[in-house]
This record gives C-alpha cells, structure tokens and sequence, in this order.
C-alpha cells in the first residue's frame, strides 16, 4: 500500500507539468547510479525532434558521490534538416528511497544544443525527477519507473529569419527494466513542445 501511495504522489507532481532530466530525455531513474559507478547510455530518438527519420545519441555520466552525478550528451538528429545534439548537465540526488520514503527524488539542470544548417536551437532544462524500483520476485532483475517535472526553456534561431525565445512546460514518462547489475534497457515519452518523442535506449555501468 505504501508503494502505490508513493506513486500517486509520483504522478501527482508530474499532472502539474514536467520536463526532461536533459535537454533530450530523462534516460536514467532518479537514483543513485547503480552501485555508485559510471554509465555510458546509447539511445535511438523518434519523434517531433526527429520528424519523420530517426535520432541517435550517445550519453556518459560520472558519479562524483552517492549525492551527485553529471552527463555529456552527444548524437544527431534526423528530420527536414540533420541536426547535432550536444549536451550537459549536473544532477545532485536530494532523497535516496529509504522505508520512510521510498521514492527516488533528484534535481537535474540541463543544457542542450542542437546545431543544423540553417538553424541553431539552445535549451536551458531544470528539473525534478522522481522513481521508484520495484524488485521482480525469483530473480536478481527489477522494474523502475520514472518521471520528471520542471520547464524547457528554449532560444530559437534561424538564418536570415529571425529569433525566438520560448518557455515549455513537457512531460517524460519511463521505464527501465534493470535485466542484470551491469545492463538496464529503458524506454520513455515525452509530452509537450519539443518532448513530442518515443525514446528506447541501453545503459550499462562501467
């Protein structure tokens, strides 16, 4: 019962708007990284950012300490025009699941450029992010759901047409099946301006 409680409250915060951990997705759960090591992610991209082709993206993350954690993001995506995507950022975790609290909570502040021939788009992401694992019975495998709430805030900048600068409110719903210690598979959503996508991706620590 404490659980689903937990997660109601999960999905409460994330019913007032939500954002990506970085400026292309959430990717991980909100936890520790697993066993206080490094991770390096590979993810495929589909979506509005993509338009009708497909996306990849390379992510390594460093733990500093069990309270804090930063990724590089690197890939390209499709679309009318192809895209680089480099990114950043840096997530102190604020509550590690405990009995009186098992939920996952971590801030995340993002930075993300995307760079295509005629246009330039830089986006800023705060965010909180939320997660719990559920444990599969008769196996060393688990189940961690995860969400995010916070804003994208956007410069757009296109040659010969002009600035924009804009504020979105997005949502990012996943799941990571953590199959054994050094592999986890994820898949996500994202709702909003810019968070249009289906993310399905890989982690493994190292």
């Amino acid at each position: 019962m404490r659980r689903l409680a937990m997660m109601a409250v999960l999905l409460s915060m994330v019913s007032a708007g939500a954002a990506s951990a970085n400026a292309f997705g959430q990717f991980i759960p909100a936890s520790p990284l697993r066993g206080g090591d490094n991770m390096f992610g590979g993810y495929l991209l589909l979506g509005d950012r993509v338009g009708d082709d497909v996306g990849l993206l390379g992510q390594v993350r460093f733990s500093s300490s069990p309270k804090f954690d930063w990724g590089l993001q690197f890939g390209f995506a499709g679309g009318d025009e192809t895209a680089v995507l480099i990114g950043g950022d840096i997530r102190p975790i604020l509550h590690a699941a405990d009995p009186d609290f098992p939920l996952d909570l971590a801030f995340d502040a993002g930075l993300g450029l995307s760079i295509a021939d005629h246009y330039t788009l830089i986006e800023i992401v705060p965010a909180i992010e939320g997660s719990h694992r559920f444990d599969l019975e008769g196996s060393s495998s688990s189940l961690t759901p995860y969400m995010s709430v916070g804003l994208d805030i956007n410069h757009f900048s296109v040659e010969d047409g002009g600035d924009d600068t804009d504020t979105d409110v997005v949502a990012r719903f996943g799941l990571e099946w953590e199959a054994t210690r050094k592999l986890g598979v994820m898949a996500e959503f994202g709702v909003g301006d810019l968070a249009n996508d289906f993310i399905l991706g890989v982690n493994v620590p190292f």
